[in-house]
């Protein structure tokens, strides 16, 4: 009998720019059924549960990361906290891409529905922008604290968004003049 020999093998991060599309492709349609069939929450709930799966993708991130040592310049954890960070952060976007387009077409005054969906996506892009501004300083970050804190920092900034928008969502449905 042959004697198995598991080695490490090394997996670019970028490799996983898959499972995003996979999950959107694989997980889309049974979203859109559970929000039909089961349970349609309002508007700002559905945002705060993208912005609480969005957090927990980034505490799996954060803590698939605890064992890299403080200024580590390289490090090797389990591609599993990648899979689950892209599992989170996609059915996140599947709770606010598709609902925040589907709002802006029902509360947008019609004369500046095509002006509304640019500020949508012109937003996506301001926001995308930021994004790579606050991850520029990742090597600040992690010389001073680890890698674990900085993915935190993403983890809880969304989860308190998402606090707010519950704990505002009777306000925010009043604004929305009885529009699901």
């Amino acid at each position: 009998m042959r004697e198995f020999n598991a080695t490490e093998t090394e997996v670019a991060a970028s490799w996983f720019q898959i499972l995003n599309s996979f999950f959107i492709i694989s997980l889309a349609s049974g979203f859109s059924k559970f929000w039909e069939k089961v349970w349609n929450p309002s508007g700002p709930i559905k945002f705060a549960l993208g912005l609480i799966m969005v957090g927990i993708g980034f505490a799996a991130l954060s803590y698939g990361a605890s064992e890299i040592p403080q200024g580590a310049k390289t490090a090797s954890v389990s591609m599993i906290w990648l899979v689950i960070a892209y599992f989170f952060h996609t059915t996140g976007e599947l709770c606010l891409s598709p609902v925040g387009l589907s709002y802006v077409s029902k509360l947008s005054p019609k004369k500046f529905l095509g002006l509304l969906f640019g500020f949508w996506f012109c937003a996506s892009a301001i926001a995308n922008f930021i994004g790579g501004f606050l991850g520029s300083y990742i090597d600040k970050i992690t010389e001073e604290h680890s890698m674990a804190y900085f993915f935190m920092i993403f983890a809880i900034i969304p989860g308190v968004s998402a606090l707010l928008l519950i704990l505002f969502n009777p306000i925010l449905k009043k604004m929305m003049h009885g529009i699901r």
